[in-house]
This record gives structure tokens, C-alpha cells and sequence, in this order.
């Protein structure tokens, strides 16, 4: 819910049907907003150019009860684009058509919900949701105009999204082959399970044009409110349910929906969900009208699925049906390699640039650490660093990295990189090596055993000396995906 201010905020209401338009204003009236209404385009505009509203809500299609052949509100938007940049564009429909959603959206629309609207609190809903999308766009708008990224950089990340190709190609096969199957997203908080579900609509969108994405984080989702959330509910079903709504499952026709931490759903939400899955079928709750919802899911858990169906806590059969593609994401600490691209990306997010020698020593700072937070957390402490030494008016120093007990593995005090944890683990074969070598210069060996011996010693010892890959293939002058491969042959497991 947005929270009133000490000055009233205003609403222009655009509805060609004056019952529905005098329904509409009372809503707005009741959650506090001033409210204005206009039957016409005509009225529309001028009322925008008389008064100071901070949000415009249209229908689409005007001129006249009923009818969707007619985009006039799109006009308004258009116009609120070009000539009234602080205002907040809303629009409402009762067409479900995607060339609708799509016409809607590129007009420069931040919300679209279908009619009727059915409650005050559900219209404070979308503005707060159109309110934290202008924000975000606001703030990647200024982040481009004014710290776009460096050449080299817009070349590694052009989206501003580090994942190793592999995930890239997988998320693209994803959505563009076998359409009709589940996407599972696995991997610890904050390794980026909503960029690639984002980065799969995404690529969706560039073939088939836009369709609608709705995340919901299940783990928000508790009681009945799960249900009502997400299969909508009659008016009437519980106390307070004054309207009719039809929750995500409706909202997500014709694109995807996205189940983030799916394993917190609650038996019920699992067992309307497993026949949703089936056929699109399901029912709002205290309603027994069958409804159809035609979407793709796409689920992400940090939690293996099937160990929770073991625990009881996941019904089998949903897990089964939940069977599709499935992508990985490796926790940060497993990915060091990627560490000095996502410094440099943090950076550059927030305007900051730094040495060279700076960023070296950053990237080898931050891959000691095991980063349970992954990621994000990773982006958080070189904005939360950068913000802190701006802040003083000093130059940014390695030393103002922050230590957070969830930067270090659990029950740990101190930060242990994982090829010190590697070196730590394997035996000191220095006196074997040695002997191995007298003895093949003295008689027949196979080649390819004493070079491997004497290459594996190397390279321990090199990772032992060294916080992250890319500094040791940079003191063995070899590159980096080579001393990877090498270092997954000989030591991962």
C-alpha cells in the first residue's frame, strides 16, 4: 500500500462509462486520493493541463460501453509520455489480447490490469506497483545517461547480467524450443534465479513479441491468502473479500508465471496448482465456475524438490509434473572467476570508477570470502563500499571493503578461499614428485604420467599462493579458462 502524504495526491480517471467512472472516483476517494474523472480524450486533456495530477488511469478503448476497436487511450498515454513526464501512467482494459497488452505497454504504460477495477486497496496495489517500476526505470535511465558502461565492459555484460554462457544458452533454448514445458531454476539466495527467469521472458518477447511475465514469491504466500492470491477468489468467499479478483493464475494468460521458492507453498496451494498444470483449469476460491488460465511456469527453489517430497513438505505429484528443462546456478563462491566482471558491473552501476591496481586487489579480496547472500549480497557491499568512501570524499581503497559474518561460511570467523581449502586437503607430494623425477630420468616412464604429476604439483601449489583463479593463471602467464579446466580435472570434485 502507498502511504498518503501530507499533501493529498491526485488521480485523473479516463472511463467512457459514467457508472463505472463515478465507482471508480469514490475507490480513489476512499484511499485518499484527490480524484478527477473525464468521459472524453477531450476532457481528459484538459483537466491535465489545468491541474497537477500525479496519476493518470485510462481505459484503453473509448467512445462508448463495450467497445475494444478503439485505442483512444492510448492517445492519452501518448500524449502524458511527450508532454507530462512526472505523471504516472496506468491503464485498464477488459480486452485480453496480447497485441493489446503489447500496443498498451510501448505507448509507455507502467501498469495494465484488466477491468474492473474491484476495490480501493487493489487499485493502491497498482499504483505502488506503477510508482516501483517508474522508480526503477527512473534510476536505470540516470545509470545509463550517466555512467554508461565502458566499451570493454558493454561487451562482457551488454545487459548488465554476468551469467556464464552456458546458462545464457540454456535459458534461450529454454524459451524459444519445447514451449510447453517447465522451467526449474535452482540455486542458492542470490545467485540470480529471477534474471534468468526474467532473462527467458525476455528472450520470449524478442521472438513472439511481449507477453506477460508475473513473479510471485511464494514464500510472501500464507493461509487462505495464498489461495485468494494466487487463483483469486468470489466476492463474498471470506471476511473482506468485498469484490471478485482473479489472482495470478488469471493474470498470467498467454505468458508466464514465475514461482519463485515454490517448496513454501502450502499443500493446498500445491494440490490447485498440480490441476492448473494439468489442463489450465482451476476455480477462485468460494467459486465453483471453472475457470482457464493458458501460461507457461516457471519455478526456482533453493531447495532440492526432491528431497522436500522425501520430507513430506512437497507433493510428489506436482513435483513430477513440474518435470521440464532445468538450469543450475552455481553459488558465487564456485564461480570466482566471474568475481572481478561483476566488481567492475557493481561499479559501474553506481558511477564509480578505480584503478586498475585497485580492481585487482578488490577482485582477490572478495574471492577469499564464501558470499552466502552470493550475488547479490556481493553487489550490495561494492555499492554499500563505494557510497561509504564518496561519502568522505576520499578515494575508493580495498580497505573499505565491509567484513559481513554472511560474507564468511557458516560458523566461521575468518575468510577461507576455497583453493586454500583446496591446498589444505591435499597431501604434500613434494618428496614423491622428486623421487619420481630420479627415477624417470633413470629408466622408461610414460610421459604423459610424470607431465601430469609434475603439472598438478604446479598448479596446487600456484592456487595455494593465490585467492582466485584469474590471479594464478596470471603468475603462470596461462589463461584463464585453461587453468580452469585444469583445475576441474585435477582437483574439483
Amino acid at each position: 500500500m502507498i502511504r498518503t502524504a501530507k499533501i493529498r495526491r491526485s488521480i485523473l480517471i479516463v472511463e467512457d462509462d459514467s457508472d463505472q467512472l463515478g465507482r471508480y472516483m469514490e475507490m480513489a476517494n476512499t484511499a485518499g486520493l484527490a480524484a478527477f474523472g473525464a468521459l472524453t480524450l477531450h476532457d481528459a486533456f484538459d483537466i491535465l493541463k489545468k491541474n497537477p495530477v500525479q496519476y493518470v488511469l485510462a481505459d484503453i478503448h473509448l467512445n462508448g460501453p463495450g467497445r475494444q476497436d478503439t485505442f483512444d487511450g492510448v492517445q492519452l498515454l501518448n500524449e502524458i509520455k511527450e508532454s507530462h513526464p512526472e505523471v504516472v501512467p496506468l491503464a485498464m482494459t477488459s480486452d485480453p489480447k496480447i497485441d493489446t497488452y503489447h500496443k498498451v505497454m510501448t505507448a509507455g504504460a507502467l501498469y495494465l490490469f484488466r477491468k474492473p477495477i474491484l476495490t480501493g486497496d487493489e487499485l493502491m496495489v497498482h499504483l505502488e506497483q506503477a510508482e516501483r517500476s517508474r522508480r526503477t526505470g527512473a534510476a536505470a535511465k540516470r545509470r545509463r545517461a550517466d555512467t554508461a558502461l565502458p566499451p570493454s565492459l558493454a561487451l562482457r555484460c551488454a545487459d548488465g547480467i554476468v551469467l556464464p554462457q552456458a546458462v545464457r544458452d540454456r535459458a534461450r533454448s529454454a524459451a524459444l524450443n519445447s514451449t510447453f514445458l517447465p522451467i526449474i531454476i535452482q540455486g542458492e539466495t542470490g545467485t540470480g534465479k529471477e534474471e534468468v527467469a526474467k532473462l527467458v521472458h525476455r528472450y520470449r518477447c524478442e521472438a513472439d513479441g511481449m507477453v506477460p511475465f508475473v513473479a510471485v514469491n511464494c514464500a510472501n504466500l500464507t493461509g487462505e491468502t495464498a489461495v485468494s492470491a494466487l487463483f483469486g477468489h468470489r466476492k463474498g468467499a471470506f471476511t473482506g473479500a468485498e469484490q471478485t479478483t482473479s489472482g495470478y493464475i488469471g493474470e498470467a494468460d498467454g505468458g508466464f508465471l514465475f514461482l519463485d521458492e515454490i517448496q513454501t507453498l502450502t499443500i493446498d496451494c500445491q494440490q490447485r496448482l498440480l490441476r492448473v498444470l494439468n489442463d489450465g483449469s482451476y476455480n477462485r476460491l468460494g467459486d465453483s465456475q471453472t475457470l482457464y488460465s493458458d501460461f507457461r511456469v516457471i519455478v526456482a527453489s533453493t531447495k532440492d524438490l526432491e528431497e522436500q517430497v522425501e520430507r513430506g513438505t512437497f507433493l510428489v505429484d506436482l513435483s513430477m509434473r513440474l518435470t521440464g528443462i532445468n538450469i543450475k546456478l552455481k553459488p558465487l563462491r564456485e564461480r570466482l572467476e566471474d568475481v572481478p566482471l561483476l566488481i567492475e558491473l557493481a561499479l559501474a552501476r553506481v558511477g564509480a570508477t578505480v584503478p586498475e591496481k585497485t580492481l585487482e586487489a578488490l577482485s582477490e579480496r572478495c574471492s577469499k570470502y564464501h558470499w552466502q547472500g552470493n550475488v547479490r549480497q556481493l553487489m550490495l557491499v561494492i555499492s554499500a563500499m563505494v557510497t561509504e568512501a564518496l561519502g568522505d570524499h576520499r578515494e575508493i581503497s580495498v580497505d573499505d571493503l565491509p567484513e559481513l559474518k554472511t560474507m564468511l561460511p557458516p560458523g566461521s570467523s575468518s575468510p577461507v578461499a576455497p583453493n586454500q581449502k583446496l591446498a589444505a586437503r591435499e597431501p604434500n607430494t613434494t618428496p614423491e614428485i622428486v623421487q619420481m623425477l630420479r627415477e624417470a630420468l633413470q629408466e622408461d616412464r610414460p610421459l604423459d604420467a610424470v607431465i601430469e604429476t609434475i603439472e598438478r604439483a604446479i598448479l596446487k601449489a600456484a592456487l595455494a599462493r593465490h585467492s582466485s583463479t584469474r590471479s594464478a593463471a596470471d603468475a603462470l602467464s596461462v589463461a584463464r579458462s585453461t587453468l580452469a579446466a585444469k583445475k576441474a580435472r585435477y582437483f574439483d570434485e
